[in-house]
């Protein structure tokens, strides 16, 4: 049973599914993490769910984890019926404006959801060369235009070139969006 039912409901509404197996609880755990920066592990959200016949002692912070990532400032918001934070606003997250903060040869590794990577490669003017993928329909050799890269936000590719054919834009992480790191050269 639920400990939290509402928060939960509210939590599988903005994850896009209800979680019912371990993969899933691990999933929901990337996503937490992935929109609000936090860590709840994913045997701590297993026993919120009810997963785990388990005693409870759910920590406030891991309630305000939950309220962030379905879109409240905190549980105490949450539960005082407020409403979730505007739609729209300021990107508070770590982000890469391509044209300033990269240098042609650079490398990121671009994570998302479920337990998809890509390593890329800036080739100066927006341009970005995909090296190696895992998990996703991307291949090493596609190419695309890119000028922001934000935490936790979706990426557009715009201009993709998948199998040397122009497809358009491509979303990466449009749930919860992506995590990434930079690379270094080998």
């Amino acid at each position: 049973m639920k400990q939290y039912p509402e928060l939960c409901r509210k939590a599988e509404q903005t994850a896009g599914f209800s979680p019912s197996t371990p993969k899933q609880f691990d999933e929901l755990s990337a996503s937490i993490f992935n929109l609000t920066g936090h860590f709840l592990s994913s045997t701590t959200l297993k026993r919120i769910w009810g997963y785990l016949n388990e005693p409870l002692s759910t920590r406030r912070s891991t309630l305000d984890i939950l309220s962030q990532f379905c879109g409240w400032t905190d549980y105490t918001d949450f539960e005082k019926g407020n409403l979730p934070e505007a739609e729209s606003g300021r990107v508070g997250t770590k982000t890469i404006n391509v044209e300033q903060d990269m240098k042609q040869g650079e490398r990121l590794r671009l994570m998302w959801s479920p337990s998809r990577v890509c390593i890329v490669e800036y080739m100066g003017a927006r341009q970005w060369k995909i090296l190696e993928s895992e998990g996703t329909r991307l291949k090493a050799g596609d190419t695309f235009c890119c000028s922001l890269i934000a935490e936790g936000e979706p990426l557009y590719l715009d201009n993709l070139v998948h199998d040397s054919m122009p497809t358009g834009i491509y979303v990466c992480g449009r749930k919860s969006g992506i995590s990434f790191l930079r690379e270094e050269k080998e």
